[in-house]
């Protein structure tokens, strides 16, 4: 290799220091010379010159050319390309970990390097990056199973995460270290797509100690197959919320639709507009004026009266925040609705009659009793009443299985410290399905909520709990502990979509499961330094290990990643029915063009 500078550029020389033929020895010749301008952050922007050798006995292998290139340009820069690896690199971390956008990386090329870059280019080097993540992670399987191995084993986590109208991507991930091991794209959860997965797991990392999984039928089913000896256990959070969901979703609904029937909260929010109206009109300080609400004389009651209807419908349409954010059934938004409109027309009622006294009516609080009437209604109430014991029943569970607010389901793992609270939690349930049989006919109004959860623990009570695996004896410490829920991949899976939202400044996630596929988890496992390590050896060695990947792989790897890529829906902007009114009529249209030969 030399040096030269021309036109102000560097102009450096590749030749393989290799001179003879590693068949048969002879003197290699110069096949050609091929001068190309390489773009780099550590070496700037130059001309390579590389001249490739060739033996004139062994000219092919195949329809392929046996050339003798540079090891010193190939690590550098990938075949054909100008950009070189450490760009493509710094563009894949820029925006998969660190969740730039495309002229935030534009911006900090120009100003840190001085390299100009196309919007296009960035787009083409992050798929490479990714490409290149997926290929190292395959050809590095059996250095992560050593890691594993001489952990004492793996724990497998598997789930697949969906977007509206997004293909589905299913993922296996070590739980112990948090390391993505495998990630592929499926049409479904069914067995018959997730075999195929599982077996390329067994294949690269052999059989895990234990495997986590949601209670899907096909996640069950694809595991009894190809791990048929591994103990398998459902996600806790998935069984409390399976039961939840099949004890209060009828009257949940029910609620649910009685409110929206009758637009209660439509009804709400049009009269607090108009009160937003008043306020500004009447230059009232909302805050002052609440905070004197508590010492304010009844007199005063008249000049108060718009911030007092305002501050109950704003505490009425702030329902949702009773939620935990864990979703249905953990939270039950319709439910906080229909009791805070109960609550606020009992003090709509009172100020109603105190306004009175002072020979006052105000139509807005006449207008809230009238939306607030409409919720006391009986059948609703009955329904209230009924889902009273199946929220008890709710309660009772998370708290026997400890799936509570502060530790599910994403911020942090569930796990058992020690083989002790396994036995407990496994006692509680047990003692808890007792006492639900126990007298099982004696109230029938409980029966149905009662045989839901007595099922649901029958059904699933050998899969439910498991304990620690001893790795060492002699040292606790070292034990594998399986942790009770998804959270930790269900973490990744909201990651990732956030990270997302943050690069485009949209919320449409399922795009990018489009887009990336089950590309982009192989990239989560790049945080992890203990993973870089193994995988790489250290960060400065990332484009090393990337030019260690045979070109053929990566053109393969790259056919597949183009073709599992999808781009966005091309949506109507009609809702279904009129779709379909419309293709009705344009059919009709055409029918009454035709001569009518070959139309009935």
């Amino acid at each position: 290799m030399s040096l030269m500078v021309i036109e102000a550029k560097i102009l450096i020389n590749f030749r393989n220091a290799i001179c003879s033929c590693s068949i048969c020895k002879r003197v290699l010749l110069v096949l050609k010379t091929q001068k190309t301008t390489i773009i780099s952050l550590k070496y700037g922007v130059f001309y390579s010159v590389e001249t490739l050798l060739f033996c004139p006995e062994h000219k092919y292998e195949g329809n392929r050319i046996i050339k003798y290139d540079s090891p010193e340009l190939n690590q550098i820069v990938p075949p054909y390309a100008n950009f070189a690896y450490d760009v493509s690199i710094y563009i894949g971390f820029s925006r998969f970990l660190h969740h730039k956008q495309k002229s935030e990386i534009q911006h900090e090329l120009k100003i840190e390097y001085g390299i100009q870059i196309s919007d296009g280019e960035i787009t083409h080097l992050s798929d490479n990056f990714l490409i290149y993540c997926k290929c190292v992670q395959m050809m590095a399987s059996y250095k992560i199973k050593k890691v594993q191995d001489e952990r004492g084993g793996y724990i497998l986590h598997i789930d697949a995460t969906v977007e509206e109208e997004s293909d589905m991507v299913f993922v296996g991930m070590n739980s112990v270290n948090g390391w993505i091991l495998y990630t592929s794209k499926i049409e479904s959860e069914s067995h018959e797509e997730i075999i195929p997965a599982l077996n390329e797991i067994n294949r690269m990392y052999g059989e895990p100690l234990a495997i986590k999984r949601d209670m899907g039928k096909g996640m069950a089913l694809a595991v009894s197959k190809v791990f048929p000896n591994t103990p398998d256990r459902i996600c806790h959070f998935h069984f409390v919320r399976d039961i939840g969901k099949d004890i209060l979703s009828e009257y949940y609904d029910f609620i649910r639709n009685f409110l929206i029937d009758n637009k209660i909260k439509t009804s709400l929010k049009g009269l607090f507009s108009e009160l937003i109206t008043e306020i500004k009109e009447g230059n009232y300080d909302v805050n002052l004026t609440l905070d004197s609400i508590v010492n304010c004389k009844l007199s005063d009651l008249k000049n108060n009266k718009p911030v007092y209807v305002y501050a109950i419908i704003t505490w009425i349409l702030n329902y949702a925040k009773e939620g935990e954010g864990l979703g249905f059934p953990f939270d039950l938004p319709y439910v906080s609705l229909y009791e805070r409109c109960l609550k606020a027309l009992i003090i709509i009622d009172r100020l109603i009659l105190l306004l009175a006294e002072l020979k006052t009516v105000y139509k807005p609080f006449i207008q809230l009793k009238k939306i607030l009437m409409l919720v006391n209604n009986q059948d609703i109430k009955l329904i209230h009443e009924k889902m009273g014991y199946g929220r008890t029943l709710f309660s009772q569970l998370r708290e026997i299985l400890r799936i509570e607010v502060e530790s599910v389901p994403l911020s942090t793992v569930l796990e058992t410290n020690c083989d002790e609270e396994v036995f407990k939690m496994k006692k509680d349930l047990e003692d808890f399905k007792k006492e639900l049989s126990k007298d099982f006919l004696k109230d029938k109004s409980k029966i149905r909520d009662k045989k839901i959860v007595i099922d649901h623990l029958e059904k699933y009570k050998d899969k439910l709990f498991l304990t620690n695996f001893r790795i060492d004896p002699k040292d606790p410490s070292k034990d594998i502990i399986m942790e009770r829920t998804n959270n930790l991949e269900e973490q990744n899976f909201r990651r990732i979509k956030r990270n997302q939202r943050r690069i485009h400044g949209n919320r449409d996630v399922g795009h990018d499961l489009n887009f990336y596929g089950s590309y982009l988890p192989i990239v989560w496992n790049l945080a992890d330094d203990e993973y870089i390590k193994t995988v790489y050896g250290n960060m400065e060695n990332i484009p090393a290990v990337f030019s260690q990947v045979p070109y053929e792989m990566f053109k393969l790897e790259q056919e597949r990643f183009y073709a599992e890529r999808r781009g966005r829906i091309i949506k109507f902007k009609r809702d279904d029915s009129e779709i379909f009114k419309i293709i009705g009529e344009g059919l009709k249209n055409l029918e009454n063009q035709s001569n009518g030969l070959l139309t009935p």
